[in-house]
């Protein structure tokens, strides 16, 4: 019991000086979840082909492509707190936007422009995070972070049952959680960090180092981003009214939360190729039957999202950490820019493919085309284990969760002090 306790009290220490931190990002992820849910549902009602739906709502991630390769610069610039004020106040003016035609192709381009906008203030906040953490306490901090990012996402589904006759009420809305979310960030004490730049690694070369890894992170976009801008719409057309759809949506985020430290746990313990495995053909195996727990029945309902859910959302960490695994430190910040474009690459055609996919074959296609994706990365990482064998670089790099868009590391630890300290003086005065 005392080490449940003793745990818990360095956990609220190192949470403490981030809990402005912590605010902001659970506010900007509600947002963005609502933001992206509404949209798919509106495209729909207004009886937009479904494959148009998906590639309206994927053009977001090539915004947030483009904000991954020059948005850096200006943060450089003016620092951490003025880009991510004037980046998110951009993006709270463009949702308001959308009210004022419901042209689908005029939404695309506003997409575009959100997504660099959501982009740039992620790497904002992800790389202001990092240069404050050290390699002893990052999995813990960063997993707290995670959490902050599913919640946000998960309770902006909830929110999906607001309805009103009048169109501009929920972009109204969205709006003013973005802005608000503007003010812990604004106001935090906690330094923003110097960052230096640094080139990209070679794609070649980082499918040399871990092809399993790379793959994966591809694959793992197609799921994620699929079920971010085609979730709402998949479980509408399967005939689940708004409000069991904004559950669906909710429970889906909340078990990929809940999934993340088990699996973590268990890479950090083996070869993590295997563990990418086993969760590949889990879903391979399960993800068509889940069509069946799509149900005004609440309980079969939340199973069969809590599932989808863990099973989706494990595959980037795990792939992430694999990478990690065989590569230097001074390499370690280098790979993971790559590394998320390529997670960005997956998401923008999955969902603009399984959204034709669903408009020439139905629903179901939806996760018919989750199922086939893993079959064939199954396939992939049994011939590299069986022609590469573990080559001893197990549980050397913790595993830490996905965020709900990727989001771009470009720092090195550019600072001595951490959080860690900031923790330890918190609990010697709170003791004192």
């Amino acid at each position: 019991m005392s080490k449940i306790k003793d745990f818990l009290q360095s956990l609220g220490a190192l949470a403490s000086p981030l809990s402005a931190f912590f605010s902001g990002t659970v506010l900007t992820c509600a947002a963005y979840g609502l933001l992206s849910s509404t949209l798919a549902l509106r495209l729909n009602e207004a009886n937009v082909p479904t494959s148009d739906i998906g590639i309206i709502l994927a053009v977001y991630y090539v915004g947030y492509i483009a904000a991954s390769l020059s948005s850096s610069k200006i943060i450089n610039k003016v620092g951490h707190i003025r880009a991510f004020s004037a980046y998110l106040s951009i993006l709270s003016g463009l949702v308001l936007m959308h009210a004022l035609s419901p042209n689908p192709w005029y939404w695309a381009g506003l997409r575009i422009a959100e997504g660099y906008c959501l982009g740039a203030s992620f790497m904002c906040l992800e790389s202001w995070l990092n240069t404050r953490a050290k390699n002893e306490n990052r999995g813990i901090i960063m997993s707290m972070y995670m959490v902050t990012t599913y919640l946000g996402s998960a309770c902006g589904q909830l929110m999906l049952n607001i309805q009103d006759e009048r169109p501009f009420v929920v972009f109204t809305l969205i709006s003013i959680i973005y802005s608000i979310a503007l003010v812990p960030i604004s106001l935090t004490a906690l330094p923003a960090p110097e960052i230096k730049l640094q080139k990209s690694m070679s794609l070649k070369r980082l499918y040399k180092i871990s092809p399993v890894g790379v793959m994966g992170c591809v694959i793992s976009g197609v799921m994620v981003g699929s079920i971010y801008t085609l979730g709402a719409l998949y479980a509408t057309e399967c005939g689940l009214s708004i409000e069991r759809t904004s559950l669906f949506m909710f429970f889906v985020i909340i078990g990929g939360m809940l999934a993340q430290i088990p699996v973590g746990k268990i890479s950090d313990r083996m070869d993590r190729r295997f563990v990418l495995l086993w969760e590949a053909g889990l879903m391979f195996f399960i993800a068509p039957w889940m069509h069946y727990f799509l149900d005004e029945n609440l309980v079969l309902l939340i199973i069969g999202a809590l599932i989808l859910g863990a099973t989706i959302f494990v595959m980037y960490p795990v792939c992430v950490s694999h990478v990690n695994d065989q590569i230097e430190d001074s390499e370690r910040v280098l790979a993971s820019g790559l590394l998320i474009s390529l997670q960005s690459i997956g998401m923008v055609f999955g969902p603009i493919a399984i959204s034709f996919a669903m408009q020439e074959f139905g629903s179901i296609s939806f996760l018919i085309a989750f199922s086939l994706v893993n079959g064939a990365y199954v396939l992939f990482t049994l011939k590299h284990i069986t022609f590469r064998p573990s080559a001893g670089y197990v549980s050397s790099t913790p595993t830490a969760p996905i965020p709900v868009a990727p989001t771009h590391m470009f720092n090195e630890l550019a600072k001595d002090d951490s959080l860690l300290d900031k923790a330890k003086s918190f609990l010697t005065t709170k003791n004192h």
